[in-house]
């Protein structure tokens, strides 16, 4: 049960910064231009891995996209 729990978060995640995306006209390949990172690296954070490194980079996600960690 937890474990569907955090799929479904992460599915959350996912689809809102995806939104955010699509709203401003910003591809993923220049987001993760503007945050330095590789493209392989800021998918994996997008798509929900708990390593420190992603949840940092997806406070910075937030930040550019004006996304607020609520909103999510």
């Amino acid at each position: 049960m937890p474990e569907q729990v955090l799929q479904r978060a992460a599915k959350d995640v996912k689809v809102s910064i995806k939104n955010k995306l699509n709203e401003r006209e910003i591809s993923q390949r220049q987001l993760a231009e503007m945050l330095g990172v590789g493209e392989t690296i800021l998918t994996n954070a997008i798509r929900g891995d708990v390593s420190p490194q992603a949840i940092r980079l997806r406070t910075d996600i937030y930040k550019i996209l004006g996304m607020n960690e609520q909103e999510v």
